[in-house]
């Protein structure tokens, strides 16, 4: 993760414990860990479980604007 985001620095990561009945995860859905959100403007874009580097590249992508 800490590879992949190296790339993005002007993405904020931000880890958050998670467990049964908290209101947070429950609002996006989450059942399964970890659970990746990718949020712009406080906008979920994508959202994806147990992701492969591949999958954050493509959440990554979604939430950052193209390098000139």
């Amino acid at each position: 993760m800490a590879a992949l985001l190296a790339d993005h620095p002007d993405v904020r990561h931000i880890k958050i414990h998670d467990a049964r009945r908290k209101p947070l995860g429950r609002s996006f859905r989450v059942k399964l860990w970890p659970s990746l959100i990718f949020l712009r403007d406080g906008v979920a874009h994508f959202q994806i479980a147990r992701p492969s580097p591949k999958e954050i590249e493509h959440g990554l992508s979604l939430i950052t604007p193209p390098s000139p």
